[in-house]
């Protein structure tokens, strides 16, 4: 049986602080064997209890020099560390994420320290950039040198297993050619399926909104992605629009009990509850187990979210029509499990976000949704359903997205971990790079990178899609293409891509087709989904914004997204 997480960390940690004791002990004891040095058997234990702080020091010693050492060596310089407690650390990051504007611990140093810098929490070091030539150092250009990690592995696996997300090396390659053939360029190109469940999503919208209520639109839009994705990739549709949408809680109408208890709600729940789990792990660091001490939380979420997943897998598999291409016949049906969780998720969790966040722009700006739907009756008109060559000749669509994604993106953190000793490009001298110990978290922010006006110009706080178009484009994007970075870079470019552009123009198009202004419905927010009122005075997005960010895998709205739409 194994041991629960908390004891197994103590165990494990009892075991790396008492080796030097025993050591030590030892040694005198055979000091005192041959008679080299005699003491009695009190005077060893109290030799080393005042030994023990004098190796940890010394330890401390070691380390110091040796990473300056292997840093000398390579021609590096150390990146410059956070100057607070660990205790500090932790509560400014998790007051970031759970109470603050996204990142603003991360900002606060970054305006202190530079890009880039080191924070230490206990034993364990992350390195922390939003330098573009890190990114494709990261991710590209030296992607053999950097790795998910045993770390990241140890706190996702509980909720992702072995899936592609959470893999490295072989098994990650393996993941990663199962699921190319989602995505082969004739099937994201049949739009069908889109049609059909964006039919059905309007459909209820509209009646919702006739009954005098506004809609949620993130929920709404989780589900037409949910539905689309499970049939589009396992050819099952889980219907989960079947649920119905929910009301505000300011109607004074409970949702149903087949909205509350229908798989898909119960699914959704499960792995956002995971998430938050996980995502405490993430900033916790190395002592995570220390809150979960008797049992793994995130494995009660997982086993929820196997119920939804594992008919679907057996349907797959019995109908042996699958799109998933398995190299090995015995492979072991775990990890068929754990992929699909992962690619299911994936696809709806991302499409959904990138819809969200641009709704809730176009709540804000009108004269980007007349233009929007001037663009869609231009090139598709009122009724027809568009084809992949009418989305490709909207181009203000596509920027539209494209600066949806750049200041709302999906995954606005990621991390990856040093495999051994290196250095990474050093942005402000190039004959200096920075070294990166070995088994280094390097925590790299997109939604940083996204908003820096020395990479992206004196505007870029302002949503404006024809920066994607007119010349800015050339001016700062052309020359430097790691600044944006929605879908990730190099080997590990999420493969869904193209699909979620397609999905996310598709449904903007029917939406645009079937109503022609948009309203943000402040009156259903809940009070604590409300941007704090010292907020107003921030610059940026955190400024201006009406609703509250929050981050697990992806970035979504606190309390969801609540809407009016007009005909």
């Amino acid at each position: 049986m194994a041991l629960p997480p908390g004891p197994k960390f103590l165990v494990q940690s009892l075991v790396s602080l008492s080796t030097p004791i025993v050591i030590t002990y030892a040694s005198l004891k055979v000091l005192q064997h041959f008679k080299i040095f005699d003491f009695a058997s009190w005077g060893g234990v109290f030799l080393v209890v005042i030994l023990q702080p004098v190796i940890v020091l010394f330890k401390h010693v070691f380390e110091y020099f040796k990473l300056r050492r292997q840093a000398a060596e390579r021609g590096a310089i150390i990146v410059p560390a956070v100057q607070q407690s660990s205790i500090s650390i932790i509560k400014d990051v998790l007051k970031s994420f759970e109470s603050g504007y996204v990142g603003d611990a991360f900002q606060h140093w970054e305006e202190k320290y530079g890009s880039t810098y080191t924070i230490n929490i206990f034993s364990e070091t992350r390195m922390i950039t939003s330098e573009p030539v890190h990114m494709k150092a990261l991710l590209a250009t030296q992607f053999n040198e950097f790795e998910k990690g045993p770390l990241l592995f140890s706190q996702w696996k509980s909720l992702l297993g072995t899936g592609v997300f959470n893999s490295d090396g072989e098994m990650w390659k393996f993941h990663r050619n199962m699921t190319r053939p989602f995505f082969n360029k004739d099937r994201i190109r049949d739009f069908e399926i889109f049609d059909s469940h964006a039919i059905d999503t309007i459909g209820q919208m509209k009646k919702r909104l006739a009954e005098g209520h506004p809609i949620e639109f993130q929920d709404a839009v989780a589900r037409f992605t949910l539905d689309s994705a499970t049939e589009f990739l396992f050819g099952k549709n889980v219907r989960s629009l079947d649920a119905g949408l929910p009301y505000p809680k300011s109607s004074g109408i409970a949702n149903s009990a087949s909205f509350t208890n229908h798989p898909s709600t119960v699914f959704v729940n499960a792995f956002m509850k995971g998430q938050e789990l996980t995502t405490r792990r993430n900033r916790t660091g190395t002592t995570w187990p220390l809150a979960e001490f008797w049992g793994d939380k995130v494995a009660e979420q997982r086993q929820i979210v196997d119920g939804f997943v594992k008919p679907i897998l057996a349907d797959v598999l019995a109908k042996k029509a699958t799109i998933i291409h398995v190299p090995k016949l015995d492979i072991d049906e775990q990890v068929l499990l754990d992929e699909l969780v992962n690619i299911l998720v994936a696809s709806r969790d991302t499409t959904a976000a990138l819809l969200t966040f641009g709704i809730y722009v176009l709540t804000q700006r009108p004269d980007i949704a007349q233009r929007l739907r001037d663009e869609v009756m231009k090139h598709v008109g009122p009724t027809s359903a568009p084809s992949y060559d009418d989305i490709k000749e909207m181009k203000f669509l596509r920027a539209f997205l494209n600066e949806t994604l750049r200041l709302y993106p999906p995954v606005p953190f990621d991390a990856r971990t040093s495999a051994g000793p290196t250095t990474i490009p050093n942005p402000h001298d190039s004959t200096r790079p920075l070294f990166v110990p070995a088994n280094t978290k390097v925590l790299y922010s997109v939604f940083l990178i996204h908003r820096r006006k020395d990479l992206w110009g004196p505007d870029a706080d302002e949503f404006d899609p024809d920066r994607f178009i007119d010349h800015r484009l050339h001016k700062y994007l052309a020359p430097n293409p790691f600044i944006f970075l929605p879908f990730n870079a190099g080997p590990r470019i999420c493969l869904g891509q193209q699909f979620a552009y397609n999905e996310a123009s598709f449904f903007l198009v029917r939406l645009l087709q079937n109503f022609s202004s948009f309203t943000f419905a402040s009156e259903a927010q809940e009070e604590d989904c409300k941007p704090p009122e010292h907020w107003k005075h921030a610059s940026g997005t955190q400024g201006r914004d009406k609703i509250v960010l929050r981050t697990y895998l992806t970035m979504f709205v606190k309390g969801g997204l609540w809407v009016r739409m007009a005909p």
